[in-house]
């Protein structure tokens, strides 16, 4: 196939890497590797465009850029739909280029019709999901919503995945970098964020607690912290405050040296604070790294406990507790760690989980070719 590809959202070469944009590349990458051509159509920021009308001029004009490049496409994959980011490209264009239109991550909470600040943004991204010839949701709480709006076989449920290779244990890294470290046989914790405003910084938070109170308590531990943001000075300060020498701070990893920074801790911990995948907790699984989360959201999903990792309440005794149980227990982590590389891999490998979208469009497209 030859897909148009269209990510409302943010652009597939964005700076800051998020989620979202981690998430959008894996799906892009894996679908070429499956032997389809995506095209990235032009980039236009859509979000909460319905209160800025003099943006929509600008709009329409790469409206009319993107269609002329998917002129000659077989369907239209849009990434990423929801109130304060409607698809307001999507529908139109394979209405104009009489293709069939897929959204990847499809939002609808009805609670958003009640608001006038948003109900805008629910008209038009109810809108776009009523116009999709099928929706694939890898969050569980998006296919709540989707059988809130629509026919049972017009969406389906899309395990999350990690490109295959691309995060795995690495010994000659861990060793490098521990000494590098000077950590010697002290449990290493490791945690990765966006340290920016809001669930983020406060997850964080609650890891450099966790350990400090663990500290007092006379367990052995090393804190370690991979990620940058506008709160960095705030966090450090913070966890030097409370841990002294016993944290490190490395700034932003790129990820593909994730796996030999993953790979020299000894456990993961981030409480994913409304966190809708999680996909940070696949990579550390991935590369042996037990995980400690909180049932918030999107962890569960991505964790399963008690044979990865362990994932309790949102409360910050409970995760403190697991995190000490992981510390502690070297035999009990070590199994984890094992079992979560085993999980990680069979479970959410992105070409197996992936297959099924591709069967579902390949199918839709043919049949509206007539074949």
């Amino acid at each position: 196939m030859k897909i148009a590809f269209c990510t409302p959202f943010k652009p597939l070469k964005h700076p800051s890497i998020s989620g979202d944009v981690t998430i959008a590349r894996d799906l892009f990458e894996t679908f070429a590797g499956f032997g389809h051509e995506l095209v990235p159509v032009e980039y236009f920021p859509a979000k909460k465009i319905y209160w800025k009308p003099g943006r929509w001029t600008g709009a329409r004009v790469a409206a009319k850029k993107m269609i002329e490049q998917a002129k000659d496409v077989d369907c239209w994959l849009t990434y990423g739909s929801y109130y304060k980011v409607p698809d307001v490209f999507g529908p139109s264009a394979a209405s104009r280029l009489n293709i069939p239109y897929f959204i990847f991550q499809a939002s609808y909470a009805q609670n958003r019709a009640k608001r006038i600040s948003t109900w805008p943004g629910y008209k038009l991204n109810r809108r776009a999901m009523l116009k999709a010839d099928h929706i694939f949701c890898n969050r569980m709480n998006d296919v709540t919503g989707c059988a809130k709006l629509l026919p049972e076989d017009q969406y389906t449920y899309i395990k999350p995945g990690i490109p295959s290779g691309m995060f795995q244990r690495d010994e000659a890294a861990r060793t490098r970098l521990r000494d590098q470290w000077q950590v010697g046989d002290t449990p290493v914790v490791m945690t990765a964020a966006m340290m920016r405003h809001g669930v983020k910084a406060k997850g964080l938070e609650w890891v450099i607690s966790a350990c400090a109170e663990l500290l007092k308590k006379g367990r052995d531990l090393t804190l370690v912290v991979a990620g940058d943001g506008p709160r960095r000075a705030e966090m450090e300060a913070l966890a030097h405050a409370q841990l002294g020498n016993r944290v490190r701070f490395l700034g932003m990893v790129e990820r593909t040296d994730l796996s030999g920074v993953f790979s020299a801790g000894d456990l993961f911990a981030f409480p994913g604070l409304e966190e809708s995948v999680g996909m940070v907790y696949l990579e550390a699984q991935q590369c042996g790294l037990p995980v400690v989360a909180t049932d918030d959201e999107g962890a569960p999903y991505v964790i399963e406990d008690g044979r990865s990792g362990l994932v309790t309440s949102v409360s910050r005794n409970d995760f403190t507790e697991a995190v000490d149980r992981l510390i502690t227990d070297t035999e009990f982590r070590l199994t984890l760690g094992k079992q979560a590389m085993e999980y990680a891999g069979s479970i959410h490998d992105a070409p197996t989980n992936y297959r099924e979208m591709e069967r579902i469009m390949e199918t839709i497209v043919l049949q509206r070719k007539g074949l």
